[in-house]
């Protein structure tokens, strides 16, 4: 039997992809012939599933005798060869699993964007105390038995996975119940600089019958736990349950087909009697191969990074595997998983803002580049001004131009939010509470990278402390209030005052500047129309140079007591009135049209 079929496999930058599963007897050698790019083979072994990665459109011809048949294949997808009605005759057809997702042109638009290159899942393998043998010997088990599943993972998922580090770990001998353990695992273990930690506890001795072998939480979840230490478990099944477990952290859920590695019990002899050819059904191939193409290609590291489209999709299959294991929790629970990171619409328009001063810094530093070029110097040159309030400036306007397309009352909202999320290059707002996960699903991994990188850095009233504090503040109020966001601009230049760069009333000037920006925007004092065509860091920010800054604790205490102190409540009033007479401000007063 030979198949011939238009895309092509395992390219590492490309968008999307299908699975082509062989059902036959024979081993079916495939021709891809990618639209626009070189053809090539591959041979896909009967009963294995292999995805087929692809960046535009995707056609299917195969050949039996003298016929030729041919068809073009949707995305997210799975398809099977199987034999038909007729000796020898074989047929192309389509597992059911809902409607194919249509992406949105915006969408489609940022999938054409260079790709996020992250060549591999660096993982930490690590035992724990009551492992019984020496370091060299368990080291080299472990080792073996991960690079046998990575092969597999890499054939089906197309991402390949690599041993960082291997270490241990202290398991309290009383915890006899796994989710208690892998709560345990989870607090004790860091997997950085790896993203994902695999513990083989020897803590508990594997007994006959159904019991629960290993697990993680979900999809993209940095830890695995498995058992370890049973005498009745061969090799073979214990690199089973490996297999099966990292399928789960790519996304794949339960299967109702006896012979996939995501059945259900991983027991009953199956694998003794197949030997080491382990493999995924063909649905579990695609939801794999659907996240591992992001890990690959967008370097995500977070099931809320996924875009909109693969998020829906998956929901979609999870729902129709559901179906078939009605009893089985796993894609129902996965199903939910989907659903509680799917972005929210204030979600979807930030990110829609902050895409757009993605593309804004991209544009911005080419040009950069190209000035360098022409100069023939690789010194940097000020794009606007040697301060680069400038750059502010620009910035803002477009974002506010952005949000103004925006259709629904979340316009105001997504202006300040996607401006404070671009602005923080400390990661502040990530790793405050209240907005991390905020942010985990409006940011995208690579977009950070692409802001950190590309970014000229903006000022006001030339200090990038500055602008960084302003449009900080100015997220806060949106997220947790004015008076929280004053509240919590106080506390970090307490904090300073005591253990870092000293107290800076300039700094919270521009605290509080930034409050009343994002006060007026909200109350629709500021429209985005003016935002747009005058923003500038003059207007909005009074001079500081007459603020003290660098105040010890000791040396604020003595000027200003303490946080309760009216002295410091009557310069902070102070600071107040002078951002207030400002001229904008007494504009927005009465309301600019």
């Amino acid at each position: 039997m030979l198949i011939v079929a238009s895309g092509t496999f395992s390219a590492p930058a490309m968008a999307k992809v299908v699975v082509l599963a062989n059902r036959t007897t024979s081993p079916a050698i495939v021709v891809l012939l990618p639209s626009g790019q070189l053809s090539t083979s591959i041979s896909i072994a009967p009963g294995e599933s292999r995805p087929v990665f692809f960046d535009k459109a995707l056609r299917v011809r195969y050949q039996e005798s003298r016929m030729q048949r041919e068809y073009k294949l949707d995305e997210s997808s799975v398809y099977f060869f199987t034999y038909g009605t007729q000796p020898g005759a074989i047929r192309l057809e389509k597992i059911g699993l809902g409607a194919d997702p249509n992406l949105v042109e915006a969408e489609k638009e940022k999938l054409a964007k260079t790709p996020f290159e992250m060549p591999a899942i660096h993982v930490k393998l690590l035992v724990d105390d009551d492992e019984p043998t020496h370091q060299r010997i368990w080291e080299a088990r472990l080792r073996a038995r991960f690079e046998d599943a990575a092969e597999i993972i890499e054939r089906h998922s197309g991402v390949r996975m690599v041993v960082d580090s291997v270490s241990t770990w202290d398991s309290d001998d009383l915890v006899n119940d796994f989710s208690r353990s892998l709560r345990e695992f989870e607090q004790e273990v860091s997997p950085q600089p790896a993203l994902l930690a695999i513990g083989f506890s020897s803590q508990y001795r594997i007994a006959r019958g159904r019991v629960h072998l290993g697990g993680t939480r979900g999809a993209l979840h940095p830890y695995i736990l498995l058992k370890e230490r049973s005498p009745q478990v061969r090799e073979a099944e214990r690199l089973e349950l490996l297999v099966h477990e990292i399928g789960h952290y790519l996304g794949a859920a339960h299967s109702p087909e006896p012979f996939s590695v995501m059945r259900p019990v991983i027991s009953g002899g199956k694998q003794r009697r197949l030997g080491s050819h382990i493999q995924f059904d063909p649905v579990n191939t695609l939801l794999i191969a659907m996240v591992g193409d992001e890990i690959r290609s967008r370097g995500i590291r977070s099931l809320a990074s996924l875009p909109e489209s693969k998020k829906n999709r998956m929901a979609e299959i999870y729902g129709v595997l559901h179906k078939s294991l009605p009893d089985d929790p796993a894609a129902a629970n996965y199903q939910q998983l989907i659903r509680r990171v799917s972005a929210s619409p204030l979600v979807k328009e930030t990110h829609q803002v902050l895409d757009h001063l993605v593309v804004v810094a991209k544009l911005r530093h080419q040009i950069v580049v190209n000035q360098q070029k022409a100069l023939g110097t690789k010194a940097s040159i000020p794009l606007f001004s040697k301060n680069h309030d400038a750059v502010t400036n620009s910035l803002v306007r477009q974002a506010a131009k952005a949000a103004q397309g925006l259709k629904s009352g979340n316009a105001p909202r997504a202006f300040l939010l996607a401006l404070g999320i671009f602005m923080d290059d400390t990661d502040t707002l990530r790793r405050f509470p209240p907005t991390s996960r905020f942010i985990t699903l409006v940011e995208r991994d690579a977009d950070r990278l692409v802001q950190l990188q590309k970014l000229d850095q903006p000022t006001m009233r030339g200090r990038a402390d500055l602008a960084r504090h302003f449009f900080i503040s100015a997220f806060t109020t949106v997220a947790i209030g004015g008076k929280n966001s004053h509240k919590l601009g106080l506390a970090k230049e307490w904090a300073d005052a005591h253990q870092g760069s000293g107290f800076s009333f300039a700094d919270m000037a521009a605290n509080q500047a930034g409050i009343l920006f994002a006060e007026r925007v909200l109350a629709d004092q500021l429209t985005l129309a003016i935002v747009a065509q005058n923003f500038s860091c003059e207007a909005f920010l009074p001079p500081v140079d007459d603020l003290q800054e660098n105040l010890a604790a000791e040396e604020f205490k003595k000027q200003f007591g303490s946080i309760d102190d009216p002295r410091l409540s009557a310069e902070l009033n102070r600071i107040e009135a002078l951002v207030l007479s400002l001229p904008i401000y007494q504009l927005a007063n009465k309301k600019i049209p």
